[in-house]
């Protein structure tokens, strides 16, 4: 078994995964680690020309191996052969559309072979600012510190043994925790919350390019949207079943540039405002973010969480109900307009007379 293995499923991007991994080999070639780091691919049933761009890339790189399904499937199944079938005691999942910074491995390398660590994070290129620092704690602290969707729900920032995603795919919650966007996210702290991690604060990897009309219409199909909202029913899983001891802090939800909770409550507005492209969320959301904030130990920010989502569910249920008298009265006036404006009279000068 090698020590690293990069794990990527693919599908019709043949193109870029190209790119991915000739950057991988190149970097790989350049350590002389070719019998100790490997380059794993599963592609699911792509239609474009991915098959003959991973057989060209076989030839030219032997630690790379690849599998391709027999049918297109959801990109859980593809995700969950690649945990399996890739040869490393660690596994870098990457995405296809993603790209290893210079020296990004070399350095990832050096701290697997220098730090106790059940998972490691590789710095994202385009979160700035990078404190250009190396942090060590456990998976649920730095999900604390740093936000647990930054943190591990980013895949190709996450490198970890191999054996605790074997142990993810067993648990007997898995299928319920797949119904969300970041069901690995759960999963690694079903398993691994308290086991140790590493932060590497630098720019080793980050995505190609701008979020592209292929991605979102990818992201519409899977109904990614609304499953960002049922991650919270698999935190909700993590307390009841006791891995989550105490309430978490309210940087553990952080999103980018805000908190998990205000994307969800302006997505619950959009929603009713039916601006969303993808459709009308449940009205279950505006539950989601009360469990959300009960979930959090700091009073004064759960209170205030509360307090915005009941007041924004409030006007929007009541902008809905004037919007149906409203309707309603539209309907009663064009009524109206049709009785009172019918011709009761022909025109001529005897067009009075009945």
């Amino acid at each position: 078994m090698k020590k690293l293995c990069f794990a990527i499923p693919t599908w019709n991007r043949a193109k870029k995964l190209e790119r991915c991994v000739k950057e991988m080999a190149r970097q790989i070639i350049e350590l002389g680690k070719q019998n100790e780091i490997g380059i794993f691919v599963s592609d699911n049933c792509s239609n474009d020309d991915t098959p003959n761009v991973l057989a060209k890339l076989k030839k030219e790189y032997p630690f790379l191996d690849y599998c391709r399904l027999d049918r297109h499937t959801e990109a859980r199944y593809n995700f969950e052969t690649v945990f399996q079938k890739a040869d490393g005691e660690y596994l870098w999942i990457f995405g296809d559309d993603d790209i290893l910074l210079k020296d990004g491995l070399k350095m990832v390398w050096h701290v697997l072979n220098t730090k106790e660590a059940t998972l490691i994070h590789a710095g994202n290129g385009w979160l700035k600012p990078h404190s250009y620092k190396i942090y060590e704690d456990t998976v649920l602290e730095l999900s604390n510190k740093m936000g647990f969707n930054q943190f591990i729900g980013w895949m190709t920032s996450v490198i970890i043994k191999k054996s605790v995603l074997l142990q993810m795919l067993k648990l007997p919650q898995w299928d319920k925790y797949v119904e969300a966007a970041f069901a690995h996210t759960v999963g690694i702290l079903h398993v691994a919350a308290y086991d140790r991690a590493v932060v590497i604060d630098f720019p080793i990897c980050q995505p190609m390019e701008q979020q592209t009309e292929e991605d979102i219409k990818r992201w519409q199909m899977e109904n990614m949207g609304w499953r960002y909202f049922l991650t919270i029913e698999g935190l909700q899983i993590l307390f009841q079943i006791g891995i989550l001891k105490e309430k978490l802090r309210p940087m553990f939800f952080k999103y980018l540039t805000y908190y998990l909770w205000d994307r969800f409550i302006v997505q619950m507005i959009a929603s009713e405002l039916e601006i969303l492209t993808e459709g009308k969320l449940p009205d279950k959301g505006w539950d989601l973010i009360l469990a959300m904030a009960d979930m959090i130990d700091d009073e004064g920010f759960s209170k205030k969480i509360k307090t915005t989502a009941i007041s924004a569910y409030q006007l929007c249920k009541t902008r809905n109900l004037l919007f149906s008298q409203i309707k309603a009265i539209d309907v009663i006036l064009n009524g109206i307009i049709q009785e009172t404006n019918s011709p009761i009279f022909n025109p001529g000068w005897a067009g009075g007379e009945k």
